[in-house]
């Protein structure tokens, strides 16, 4: 054990800290966190159009509801659409926001400037006329004979978070570029400072402009695809390989070495969690909309609903047993814990207990929630609960997030809660090894 601390001390714990501080992966996480808010509210407008009432042969049928949804579904659904449905609009503004902060630059031109490289590449715009699309005219109140403007926004879902990751970086790297060789216009003092920094965009927007529409072009003329759908399937196999039992057990063990070197595992990988799952949500969603079976498993709050449930390691469980411990410094904790716990934070007790850098807590801290990882996974691929399809805040209770996220699978809530008792009685033989330890160096 002498030997694991100091591997974690010496090779994995500065290697984190780059990690941690890399200033594109702060910039994407930065990217959803802007961005959550909105995707969470889609998702529970999804869910509310969606609930298993509709089905007349379902013991839960309501026909009132089943009425409302064939009138006015179509309607009720649009926020979904404006916040799901264009995602990637949402987080490629973000991280070019936050990336333009990190050097210094003005925050609010670099998140126009990342959305607009974007849209370059991902939102074809054309008109056409009323008459060429169907129905067109009576669904957008458009007289006959009249033009729409039509925008493919087939990639401003999850399917362009790639293409806004990658775009906004290469944005912002020419914006940054531009004004570090002062290749930006300069207006002179007296102008508000507004005004100037907007002229100061004027460069790097035609820079932007000249690289994306010259990629978007040769893709489109040349390669007869748009350049989105060359990123996404490029992408494609790191897509496919993370919805596996063995990506979610990779990503649990790393994020909770992390956590027990007293780093923050969850912050320094969510960039990528995020892509994964919310990729993956998206898909679900389709299938939903469209009436298909789901194909996905880790996605959304996969992890939050069955993983860290009372934060990394499954420390509600913990918390509780504590909270019953003979020790008077571990049953302080433990109660002061349980609360937050519920809520899925767990810092008191990681730092409390403590768990970071303990290693009588270490096997149990990391094995409970893989172990849990593989009890969901099997009970998901085997239909025995639902699959996730509603995006649910981090901080909703485990059980509760797992109903709602699953669109109320009940299964799915038992499932939380079993899993909850099993953290519970796992950690208790740790928990004892623990108390003996703090007894014998009190008693000292």
């Amino acid at each position: 054990m002498s030997n694991f601390m100091n591997l974690i001390e010496e090779k994995l714990m500065p290697v984190a800290a780059k990690v941690g501080q890399n200033r594109y992966l702060n910039a994407i996480k930065d990217g959803f966190v802007y961005t959550m808010p909105f995707l969470i509210i889609g998702s529970f407008i999804l869910l509310i159009v969606n609930l298993p009432f509709t089905d007349p042969n379902n013991i839960l049928y309501m026909e009132w509801y089943a009425n409302l949804m064939g009138a006015f579904k179509g309607d009720l659904v649009q926020p979904f659409y404006v916040s799901m449905g264009i995602m990637s609009l949402f987080v490629s503004y973000g991280i070019g926001m936050s990336l333009s902060n990190s050097y210094g630059l003005n925050g609010t031109t670099g998140g126009f400037l990342s959305m607009y490289a974007f849209l370059l590449v991902s939102a074809k715009l054309d008109w056409l006329p009323v008459g060429q699309a169907e129905g067109a005219g009576a669904l957008f109140l458009i007289p006959d004979g009249g033009w729409m403007p039509i925008m493919d926004a087939r990639y401003l879902d999850a399917k362009g978070l790639f293409t806004a990751i990658l775009g906004a970086i290469i944005a912002i790297e020419i914006f940054r570029l531009l004004v570090q060789k002062k290749f930006v216009i300069k207006l002179p003092d007296s102008v508000p400072p507004a005004i100037a920094k907007s002229f100061e965009l004027l460069i790097p927007i035609v820079f932007v402009t000249v690289l994306f529409q010259a990629a978007n072009i040769f893709a489109m003329k040349s390669l007869n695809i748009m350049v989105p759908e060359i990123i996404l399937k490029a992408f494609a196999p790191l897509l496919n390989m993370s919805d596996s039992l063995i990506s979610v057990i990779f990503i649990i063990i790393i994020t909770h070495l992390l956590w027990f070197a007293g780093l923050h595992g969850t912050n320094i990988v969510i960039a990528i969690i995020n892509s994964i799952t919310l990729s993956n949500l998206a898909v679900n969603q389709a299938a939903l909309q469209a009436g298909d079976t789901l194909p996905k498993i880790f996605a959304g709050g996969f992890l939050d609903a069955y993983v860290y449930i009372g934060g990394a390691g499954a420390t509600l469980g913990l918390a509780l047993a504590m909270s019953v411990s003979k020790n008077a410094h571990i049953k302080s904790i433990g109660k002061l814990s349980v609360i937050p716990a519920v809520f899925n934070i767990n810092e008191p007790i990681m730092f409390g207990a403590p768990i970071v850098m303990n290693p009588l807590l270490f096997i149990p801290f990391v094995g409970i929630p893989v172990l849990n990882a593989c009890i969901a996974w099997f009970a998901t691929q085997f239909n025995l609960v639902g699959r996730i399809v509603t995006l649910v805040p981090w901080t909703t209770p485990g059980p509760i997030g797992a109903l709602l996220g699953t669109n109320f699978s009940i299964t799915a809530f038992i499932l939380s809660c079993g899993l909850v008792a099993v953290s519970f009685f796992l950690y208790i033989p740790f928990l004892r090894v623990y108390e003996k330890s703090l007894n014998e160096v009190e008693a000292a």
